[in-house]
């Protein structure tokens, strides 16, 4: 029987059991949504509250402007209904909530919040930063190679809220890097449905991310065992790989891929880290999976 992995939000580069997923109930720790709403930050009220740092007001709207249409979205597209909030931090706020380091987007809950960095003073922003000088981005985009870093980070968060869409749609996983996959899918799927000059963004950041890094773990067993442990600049990698692969899937089958992943019958285990079974569903992955070295020797 496949399992799907718990409802705590499995985030870019952390561990998720700093995240109470609790309410702020009598004998219980607070949630993440009444830690953030006790820092007494501006707010803006509408579809999705936001809450955000002095001075980030404009991050806040560029943010909730992707944010905005996915809720009516998901409802028309997969019959699921979320509700969520977002907050745009500085590193003084995020160190009062969390003890993940500050620049790893995160969703926590339920209640469920986005929490993304208000500024690319971060680990994360460095290392695309880094990757991307070159490549003449900024000017194909005509956006300042910060605020592309920026969006990125934004789309990093949103790919979190997949997890939330994917599970409320009722689709089971039977390992990690699928439910990762599974929630790019329908991120990348809503972007390229109401945001496109976004979805874009994501995907020439991510192909340049799979070329520069030059990650010490590659294969989907090393993904399974350690998550991510692997490191903030391996698992960026493990990601935007995954994002290559969303965009082909995407260009193939569209919503059809996420109906048959919904339908797909599991078997109880898969020496191939259920590869085989992925190609089954689309073809293409194991032609993926070689290329980028993310089958063992063994299963090549």
């Amino acid at each position: 029987m496949a399992h799907k992995p718990g409802n705590s939000m499995l985030l870019i580069v952390l561990i998720s059991l700093f995240i109470p997923a609790c309410s702020g109930s009598k004998g219980q720790a607070p949630s993440m949504l009444e830690k953030v709403a006790r820092l007494n930050l501006r707010t803006t009220d509408g579809t999705i509250k936001a809450y955000y740092a002095n001075g980030y007001k404009k991050r806040a709207e560029a943010t909730l402007d992707i944010l905005q249409k996915s809720k009516k979205f998901y409802e028309e597209n997969f019959g699921v209904s979320q509700s969520f909030a977002l907050a745009i931090l500085d590193s003084g706020h995020w160190e009062k909530i969390t003890r993940i380091p500050y620049g790893l987007p995160f969703v926590s809950g339920p209640p469920y919040i986005v929490c993304l960095p208000a500024n690319s003073d971060n680990a994360l922003s460095e290392i695309i930063l880094t990757a991307v000088d070159g490549y003449g981005l900024s000017t194909r985009h005509e956006m300042p190679q910060e605020e592309m870093v920026q969006l990125f980070t934004s789309l990093i968060g949103f790919h979190e809220l997949g997890h939330i869409f994917a599970n409320a749609y009722g689709i089971s996983f039977p390992n990690k890097w699928i439910f990762e996959f599974a929630a790019t899918y329908f991120a990348y799927f809503y972007l390229e449905q109401n945001h496109p000059g976004h979805s874009e963004i994501w995907g020439n950041v991510s192909e340049i991310l799979v070329k520069e890094l030059a990650p010490s773990r590659t294969s989907l067993s090393d993904f399974e065992e350690m998550y991510v442990s692997v490191g903030v600049e391996n698992y960026a990698w493990y990601q935007a790989a995954f994002l290559v692969r969303v965009m082909e899937v995407y260009q193939q089958q569209g919503m059809e891929f996420i109906t048959k992943l919904k339908d797909y019958q599991w078997p109880s285990d898969s020496p191939s880290e259920y590869l085989n079974d992925m190609e089954k569903i689309s073809p293409g992955f194991v032609g993926w999976a070689r290329n980028h070295h993310l089958q063992d020797h063994e299963s090549n």
